[in-house]
């Protein structure tokens, strides 16, 4: 099966290397995803074990519509009545460049088609199938959507602060840091907890959606001894090391969050949080250890406070200390020549991903 794989603006490469190592071929990666041919154990294995996929989407049918009858005819001959018989269906519709420019009617005729094609067989299901149709240049493809939930909620995280940042986008920065699991590992705006949370299921090899319910499932229920099998191979690749992973947040509220966060995953004794404030923290610019971060930022530094703190931050950044923040601010740190910089999203945020690896 051909299966399209999205992920956050800026990692479709990070994601393609994920996916190597799954020993699966991608191809025609672009900024949001990349595409794999694989079978039902690939699917299974991408939803279970990518770090920074949204979701994955099964290609059900490709091919031109430039007239309505074309489009009908191409979704009805679909493979969407091999994958369920669910009538209880959500169609999203994306259109570029295309000369059925109307969205609310190349839905409505798609639609028609879908329910068309299990007539038969149809069946109103507690579920609700998620169906992406995309139109470009006249060339339409449809996709079902594997996975169900966004694969970035991994099930933890029951709480978080006011600016959150998605599991996935946390996980990227852990693996673009290039951080050692040896080295300790800080975060002076801990929030909720994410990117120490995602540090540690990296470094101990847990499956990030060992927790969760996949959409599939339903109608490929048949094969439940794979889903058994692939989840005991995951609880036997989990690594048992020890690591010193240490959150602040000036906020008493948001530690005990993040702590609860980690006791959703059992991993409570793994890190330690506790509260404090970074302006008034002494930090070791000799120290051995990584900082990743996520501080407060807005569209302007609008404070004085707030430019001690970035001041302070791009300081911490010394020969020795490696890592990186993310924010939207148009600051440019002293040592810029060297440190990295990425474009990427926090939701609908644009912000950088400034970080200082170890090569």
């Amino acid at each position: 099966m051909k299966l399209l794989i999205t992920c956050p603006f800026g990692l479709g490469s990070l994601l393609a290397q994920e996916l190597k190592r799954l020993k699966l071929v991608p191809f025609d990666t672009f900024s949001r995803g990349c595409w794999v041919e694989t079978d039902l154990k690939g699917m299974y294995q991408i939803n279970l074990w990518s770090r920074l996929a949204n979701k994955v989407y099964i290609q059900l049918v490709s091919g031109e519509a430039r007239t309505f009858d074309q489009l009908f005819d191409l979704i009805k001959k679909s493979d969407y009545p091999q994958r369920t018989n669910n009538t209880n269906i959500t169609l999203k519709v994306n259109i570029q460049s295309s000369q059925l420019s109307s969205q609310r009617t190349v839905q409505s005729v798609a639609h028609k088609a879908l329910l068309e094609s299990i007539a038969r067989i149809g069946k109103q299901q507690e579920n609700t199938d998620e169906l992406m149709l995309f139109l470009e240049k006249n060339q339409c493809g449809l996709y079902l959507n594997s996975s169900g939930k966004a694969l970035y909620q991994r099930g933890y995280r029951t709480q978080a602060g006011s600016a959150p940042l998605k599991e996935n986008l946390a996980a990227a920065m852990v693996l673009l840091s290039g951080w050692k699991f040896k080295s300790p590992l800080v975060d002076y705006f801990a929030g909720a907890g994410t990117i120490l949370m995602e540090a540690l299921l990296i470094a101990k090899n847990i499956a990030p959606g060992s927790h969760s319910q996949f959409a599939f499932q339903r109608f490929e229920n048949k094969n439940l001894p794979l889903r058994e099998n692939l989840l005991q191979e995951a609880k036997n690749q989990i690594f048992s090391g020890q690591y010193q992973l240490t959150g602040y947040d000036i906020d008493p509220k948001m530690t005990e969050v993040a702590v609860q966060n980690a006791k959703n995953r059992n991993l409570e004794k793994e890190i330690t949080f506790e509260t404090g404030d970074f302006l008034q923290r002494k930090i070791d610019f000799s120290s051995s250890a990584r900082i990743l971060s996520n501080p407060p930022y807005g569209k302007r530094i609008t404070s004085s406070e707030l430019q001690k703190l970035y001041q302070k931050l791009n300081k911490s950044f010394s020969d020795q200390v490696f890592g990186g923040y993310i924010t939207n601010l148009d600051i440019e740190p002293e040592n810029t020549q060297q440190r990295s910089s990425k474009q990427l999203f926090n939701g609908d945020e644009k912000c950088k991903f400034r970080y200082k690896k170890l090569s």
